[in-house]
């Protein structure tokens, strides 16, 4: 078993909440007995505030020989921390036909956010998953921004600097509801060992219960 998981973000302000759901990923995978890889740096670094930034786990039952390759050449699973994102770039470029299972924090129906992928792309598209995880995640903080931090964190919680510990718990806020409904969407990472890397277990686990799959490929089968 090999997957690619690329998570797209916006620059800083979104930043630790990307880095969670793939940091939490790889860990998980890792204490499961797979072969795992976490990149978070290099490639979009130094980001910029709202920029587009991605963040990478791969995972897999042999060795990892590309575990110096930054970027992720075939991701069939992508995660958008934001619901704009998904008319900002090509994030199935490399993702192998019918195969991709992308994961959307979003409000919207499954329908009207189809829209904005282009045929081109929803060819990759195996599954779409979609998931309030802003609405799902514990509110904290009083910034009237998306996910409801106090500004003040975004110094706090920065990692730019090269083999960095984090400060901050792993797997709170949004990323919690995200990482639950992609892992309960894709059945290839139990639930119960992958919460035990959670931060916010009980915003995980509804992330699990609370998301809605389409099942695209199966749908436009001929």
């Amino acid at each position: 078993m090999h997957h690619e998981l690329t998570v797209w973000s916006r620059g800083i302000i979104m930043d630790k909440e990307a880095r969670d759901v793939s940091t939490c990923i790889a860990a998980a995978a890792r204490k499961l007995g797979y072969y795992a890889e976490n990149v978070s740096d290099y490639v979009d670094d130094p980001d910029r505030t709202n920029c587009l930034v991605r963040r990478y786990a791969r995972f897999d039952t042999e060795p990892i020989l590309d575990r110096f390759v930054y970027e992720n050449p075939a991701p069939d699973w992508v995660v958008l921390v934001e619901e704009t994102i998904i008319k900002a770039v090509n994030f199935f470029r490399g993702t192998p036909d019918h195969q991709g299972v992308l994961v959307i924090n979003s409000a919207r129906d499954a329908n009207y956010l189809l829209k904005f992928i282009p045929e081109h792309m929803r060819t990759k598209l195996g599954k779409l998953v979609v998931v309030d995880a802003t609405g799902l995640a514990e509110q904290r903080g009083s910034s009237p921004w998306m996910f409801v931090r106090d500004l003040s964190e975004l110094a706090f919680d920065r990692m730019s600097t090269e083999g960095a510990v984090e400060r901050l718990a792993v797997g709170m806020g949004i990323a919690a509801p995200l990482i639950g409904a992609l892992v309960a969407a894709t059945g290839d990472l139990p639930v119960e060992q992958v919460a035990e890397v959670v931060a916010d277990k009980d915003a995980m686990l509804r992330g699990v219960k609370q998301h809605t799959v389409f099942e695209y490929a199966n749908a436009n089968a001929n």
